[in-house]
Parts: structure tokens; C-alpha cells; sequence
């Protein structure tokens, strides 16, 4: 499966792989989210970040780098109008654990409740790194030809 760029889509499930990505300066994928996000800022779409993936991403960012800096990295993304932290309803998070129950080992549960989000949302795109979301059918972001030159 091959991935979307920006210009087709206007909202999208973020998973804290892509957040990461797109706020730490060393991450291997950071000028890849860099561009993603910045094209997608520019389509005035929504990122929709489940709260459990709000969360991971605060902790990771607290443990690598300090709670100030995850605090601050994470007022940015809420201050932000193309970034939106949803709620996940109680179906998808109960989806999300069926589908745990049958996925490979490495795909963690923060993943399924992403892909169930995204299909609660009727959308196929995912900002994230991980290469479960395309092995199960999701449509990973990647920056467009004409941003990458």
C-alpha cells in the first residue's frame, strides 16, 4: 500500500510516533514530520490526538528530555489549531482492545486505539512512523514530492 500526502486529506489520527518525530530535533524521521506537518498546517486540516496518545507522548517526552520540556513541547501542540486532542469514546477503546488480542506482539495497544480512532473517524490516514498502521491497511503520511524538494 502506498502512502497519501497532504493533498488529500483534511484530518488525521496522530500517533505519539509522530509527534516525537516532529518535535525532536535528532529523531531520524523529525525532517519527514517537520514536512508533513507544515504541509498539512498549510491545508487547514485537523490532526485529531487521541488523549491516550496525548499522554504516552507526554511521558516518553518527560522521560527522555524532562518534564519542562514535555510540558512546554506539549502547550504547543494544544495551542496549535490544526492539532486537536480527542477524547476516545468508550466503543473504540473497547475495539481497540479486541483488536489487541490478535494483533503481532510488537504492535502495542496505543497503535490499535489509533487505528480505531481513525476508523471511528471514517479516515485512513495516520501521522505516525510505525509500520503496523500500514500492514493493517492505514495510510501512513509522507510529505509530498513537490514539499520533499
Amino acid at each position: 500500500m502506498t502512502t497519501t500526502s497532504m493533498e488529500t486529506s483534511n484530518l488525521i489520527i496522530v500517533d505519539s510516533s509522530g509527534l516525537i518525530s516532529l518535535v525532536v530535533e535528532s529523531d531520524s524521521n523529525h525532517g519527514k514530520a517537520l514536512a508533513i506537518a507544515n504541509q498539512f498546517v498549510g491545508s487547514q486540516g485537523k490532526a485529531l490526538v487521541p488523549a491516550e496518545v496525548f499522554a504516552e507522548t507526554l511521558n516518553i517526552l518527560g522521560k527522555k528530555f524532562g518534564h519542562e520540556y514535555a510540558a512546554e513541547t506539549v502547550q504547543a501542540v494544544l495551542d496549535s489549531s490544526a492539532f486537536a486532542v480527542v477524547p476516545t469514546s468508550d466503543v473504540a477503546r473497547l475495539d481497540a482492545v479486541e483488536k489487541f488480542r490478535t494483533v503481532p506482539a510488537g504492535v502495542s495497544f496505543t497503535d490499535c486505539l489509533v487505528m480505531k480512532v481513525a476508523d471511528e473517524f471514517g479516515t485512513r490516514d495516520i501521522f505516525g512512523f510505525d509500520e503496523e498502521f500500514e500492514d493493517a491497511g492505514y495510510r501512513p503520511l509522507s510529505p509530498s514530492a513537490k514539499a520533499a524538494a
